[in-house]
């Protein structure tokens, strides 16, 4: 039964897809019968419009695919398509004329003598001539369609890429007003840090500490503004470890390291990447056991920057903001860098959440110490 109602879905899915040959075939088939009893009186059988309606078709729909293979290298249609051609006309002319001679011998399917040798070839590749000029014309038309639909693709494709763009613009300002809530004065937010990390020094050096953190952050919160959208790694890295001091002073001990390489103060990235992480450590990650400390790795490897981390997860999971800091990263990486950066998340054979990373050098920006002291430009 079951069986049953597949074939018929299949015939059905199968009757909608090729509707429009079907009827056009059978509205040309109708009209050149009626055409042929109305001029010649000729009626022929079931049976010969049958075999060779189905001929006709073959060839119609045979003749495309070899000339799409024949032009498929511009450099060779020259002698391809004439070749194609003629191996078509004599492939209908040998078929047709063997098929009429077996009919003729061994059934009654066509009616009364064949004609003439001579007749029988110019009418066959007149036959053939007609079908392979309507099946030209098919060809043409499945490649205008073809070509219409892949220019709409493309047209689609680029205005995607303009609609990621502006989410990816959205994405980021959204990154660093999280960061950085309100725009106030530079030179006076530094300088009210700097006033109240001078108070506190005298009185409680470990809280004036936090000053300084944030004073830091601030400041490279502040100059992300003006970066054209990317930030030297070695500067985010500093920021991540104010933030880690700034979380060991506000909620004790946490355990977490943060290793980077020793060749990335040249290398540039899309900002916030690296704090995004940290930040969904300290939402979600459990950073209290000291035998299972989390971990962040910053280094290149094999011609590409890596990126990893490992930290166990809460027992009891965040709901704020799950999963949006990751979708975040992977989207930016990926409008950034496009097949050049690889991201992977997931929770490992141990119950740690592992992230990786990788990007190829090729991809990133790449500036010497001498450029990036010139660019340097201190608020």
């Amino acid at each position: 039964m079951n069986s049953l109602k597949w074939s018929n879905s299949m015939l059905r899915n199968w009757l909608y897809t090729y509707r429009i040959h079907i009827i056009a075939w059978t509205v040309f088939i109708i009209w050149e019968t009626l055409m042929v009893l109305y001029f010649a009186g000729i009626l022929g059988t079931f049976g010969n419009y049958a075999i060779h309606y189905l001929i006709n078709m073959t060839l119609f729909y045979t003749y495309p695919l070899l000339i799409e293979k024949a032009t498929e290298f511009p450099s060779g249609a020259v002698w391809k398509v004439p070749l194609v051609v003629i191996l078509a006309i004599l492939a209908y002319l040998g078929i047709v004329t063997v098929v009429d001679i077996l009919l003729n011998t061994y059934t009654n399917i066509l009616p009364g003598k064949l004609p003439s040798f001579r007749i029988r070839i110019s009418r066959v590749l007149y036959r053939g001539s007609f079908f392979l000029l309507f099946s030209t014309g098919y060809y043409f038309l499945k490649r205008f369609i073809k070509e219409k639909a892949e220019k709409s693709r493309i047209e689609k494709q680029r205005f995607q890429m303009l609609i990621d763009k502006e989410k990816m613009d959205k994405e980021l300002a959204m990154s660093k007003n999280a960061f950085m809530k309100a725009q106030i004065n530079p030179h006076l937010l530094f300088n009210t840090f700097e006033f109240v990390h001078q108070k506190l020094s005298t009185y409680s050096p470990e809280d004036a500490k936090v000053m300084l953190y944030l004073s830091d952050m601030m400041r490279f919160a502040a100059n992300t503004q003006h970066n054209e959208g990317y930030v030297y790694l070695s500067e985010e890295i500093a920021q991540c470890e104010n933030l880690i001091g700034l979380h060991r002073i506000t909620q004790g001990a946490i355990y977490i390291e943060l290793a980077s390489g020793p060749d990335l103060d040249e290398i540039k990235l899309i900002p916030l990447v690296l704090l995004t992480i940290l930040e969904n450590m300290f939402k979600h990650g459990n950073l209290n056991d000291i035998e299972n400390k989390a971990t962040i790795d910053v280094y290149t490897f094999d011609d590409k920057l890596r990126i990893e981390s490992r930290n166990l997860p809460r027992l009891v999971q965040s709901k704020v903001g799950f999963g949006s800091g990751m979708d975040n990263i992977r989207n930016r990486l990926k409008y950034a860098y496009h097949q050049n950066a690889e991201i992977t998340a997931g929770i490992d054979e141990e119950g740690f959440y592992i992230l990786s990373i990788s990007i190829s050098l090729n991809a990133l920006i790449i500036e010497s110490e001498d450029k990036k002291a010139e660019q340097t430009i201190p608020l």
